[in-house]
């Protein structure tokens, strides 16, 4: 928590050093899902719609290429169904639909597509995800459902740390 409240402060203090620093809050829906396998055999999953909202700036680089450092929280989760016994959730589980409430932190390079104030623009870079709470529902097959919070370890259970890579299409407007 002190490294999310660290990167909050710098982002803040970085817009008294830049002067061509722009701030900018987002949000919006976005679909997520996962490959999921047990045992290297793929199990049939299905995505959901969530949600996320948070807070970047925009500094320039060099002319089109920005350094865009932006902090959210997202609501994310899958579906899968299994074909093979897995451990999380439950070696008697035929299924897990699971939603997880995350914090983000994402140290992007933004490409604007034209110097016009409103403009296309692609962002990359790494993604920092720090997971807070969990929820999962699931039924056995003994006919059993189970719904619960989501146990986090790491060394059983659910990991709460994950990095991705990150790539962002979208509209700005000035």
């Amino acid at each position: 928590m002190k490294k999310i409240i660290f990167y909050f402060a710098f982002i803040l203090y970085c817009n008294t050093i830049f002067s061509q620093v722009q701030f900018e809050i987002f949000g919006g829906p976005h679909i997520a899902s996962t490959s999921y396998s047990v045992k290297s055999e793929t199990q049939p999953t299905d995505s959901k719609v969530g949600f996320h909202l948070g807070m970047g700036y925009k500094i320039p680089f060099e002319g089109i290429l920005f350094f865009h450092p932006s902090i959210s929280y997202a609501m994310r989760g899958y579906k899968v169904q299994f074909n093979q016994p897995s451990f999380p959730p439950d070696l008697l589980a035929t299924d897990n639909n699971t939603t997880f409430h995350e914090i983000d932190i994402d140290p992007l390079l933004q490409f604007d597509l034209s110097k016009k104030p409103s403009h296309l623009f692609i962002r990359v870079g790494p993604s920092f995800n720090f997971i807070l709470l969990g929820n999962e529902k699931y039924n056995l097959a003994t006919g059993e459902s189970v719904d619960h919070s989501m146990t986090f370890s790491t060394t059983n259970g659910y990991g709460r740390y994950n990095a991705s890579l990150l790539g962002q299409f979208g509209f700005e407007t000035s």
